[in-house]
C-alpha cells in the first residue's frame, strides 16, 4: 500500500513549531496557578465561579495541542497509510465538546440562580491581621487570570496561522479574549458589592453564553473538517486559497481542457484529486508529473495530490 508523505512541517517551521510548544506549556503553568488562585478567592460570586470554570476549560485546549503534537508528526505506516495528522483534528474536536458541554451546564446553574433569587454576598477576611473586603482579593484574582492571558493569546495566534494549527488558534483566540471575561466579572462583583443582587447572575448568564457560542463554532467546525469538507483558513470563516490556487493552476495548462478538483483536509496537512479532461494527450505523463510538482510547490501543507487524466469528469 502507497503511503503519503509523513513530514508534518518544513524545515522553516520547525522553529515556529517549537515556539508554540513551549508557549502552551508556560499556558498550562500559568492556568494551573490561575485555577488556584480562582478557587481561593471564589466567594458566593455565580460569575467568578463560571470565570473560574472556564480557566478550568482553557486548560483543554493547551494540553489538547501537547498530545496531538506528540502523535502528528509520526510516519505513516501500512496501518495508517495517511500517517497521524488527523490527531490534530481529534484534538480539537475534544476541546470544542468540552467547552460546549461546561459551558451549557454553567449556563443553567445561572439561569437558576437568577430565577431563584440568589443573593450573593460579599464578606470581609483578614488578612495579615486586617480586615479587608474580599471582593478586592477577588479582583485581584481576576486581573491576574486575564492580564498575561491576554498577552499569551497575542504571542499564539500568528504561529497558528503560519501552521495552520486550528486547536493553537483556537486557545490563542479564547487566551486573547480573557480580559472581556475579566472585565465583566469585576463588573458584576463590584455590582454585588453595591447591592446590586441580579447583576451576579445576568453576568454569569452571560459569559456562560459566550462560552456556550465558542464551544458551538469549534465543535461544528471540528465536526466539519472530520467530515472532508473543503479547507478552510484556520479561522475557519471562509474557503482556503491553496483551493483558487490550484484552479488557476490547472486553468493556466494548455493541454488541460477542463478539470474538477476535490481536496480535504487532515490537521495541519491538505490531501487532494484533480479530475482533468486533457486536450491534447501528446507527452501525457510528464505533463501530469510537472503539473503535479507545480501543485506541490504551492502550499507546503500540500502532502498528496493526485492528477488523474479521465474521459468524463465525476459529478
Amino acid at each position: 500500500m502507497t503511503e503519503a508523505k509523513h513530514q508534518e512541517f518544513p524545515a522553516e517551521l520547525e522553529a515556529p513549531f517549537a515556539r508554540a510548544k513551549k508557549l502552551e506549556w508556560l499556558t498550562v503553568a500559568y492556568l494551573l496557578s490561575v485555577v488556584v488562585v480562582m478557587y481561593l478567592s471564589l466567594g458566593q460570586s455565580q460569575a467568578m465561579k463560571t470565570a473560574w470554570a472556564d480557566d478550568l476549560l482553557g486548560l483543554v485546549a493547551p494540553v489538547s495541542f501537547l498530545l496531538t503534537a506528540r502523535f502528528v508528526r509520526r510516519p505513516a505506516n501500512p496501518e495508517f497509510p495517511y500517517g497521524y495528522h488527523r490527531a490534530a483534528t481529534i484534538g480539537y474536536l475534544t476541546g470544542a465538546a468540552a467547552l460546549l458541554v461546561i459551558g451549557l451546564l454553567l449556563l443553567l446553574d445561572g439561569v437558576e440562580a437568577l430565577v431563584g433569587g440568589e443573593r450573593a454576598s460579599i464578606g470581609m477576611v483578614v488578612l495579615f491581621g486586617r480586615p479587608i473586603w474580599a471582593g478586592y482579593l477577588m479582583i485581584a484574582a481576576l486581573l491576574w487570570s486575564t492580564v498575561p492571558s491576554y498577552f499569551l493569546g497575542k504571542a499564539k495566534l500568528p504561529i497558528a496561522e503560519q501552521l495552520h494549527d486550528k486547536v493553537l488558534f483556537a486557545d490563542a483566540d479564547t487566551n486573547r479574549a480573557d480580559w472581556q471575561m475579566g472585565t465583566a466579572t469585576i463588573i458584576s462583583i463590584v455590582a454585588i458589592g453595591l447591592g446590586w443582587w441580579w447583576a451576579d447572575g445576568v453576568m454569569s448568564i452571560l459569559l456562560a453564553s459566550s462560552i456556550v457560542l465558542d464551544g458551538y463554532k469549534n465543535l461544528r467546525q471540528a465536526v466539519f473538517d472530520l467530515m472532508n469538507q473543503t479547507p478552510k483558513t484556520v479561522s475557519g470563516q471562509e474557503n482556503d486559497p491553496i483551493v483558487h490556487k490550484l484552479q488557476l493552476l490547472l486553468k493556466g495548462l494548455d493541454w488541460v481542457r477542463d478539470f474538477k478538483i476535490r481536496m480535504r483536509e487532515e490537521g495541519h496537512i491538505l490531501y487532494g484529486e484533480a479530475f482533468v479532461i486533457a486536450r491534447d494527450t501528446t507527452d501525457l505523463l510528464p505533463r501530469i508529473q510537472r503539473a503535479t510538482n507545480q501543485a506541490y510547490d504551492l502550499d507546503w501543507r500540500l502532502k498528496d495530490f493526485v492528477l488523474a487524466v479521465v474521459d468524463e469528469l465525476p459529478e
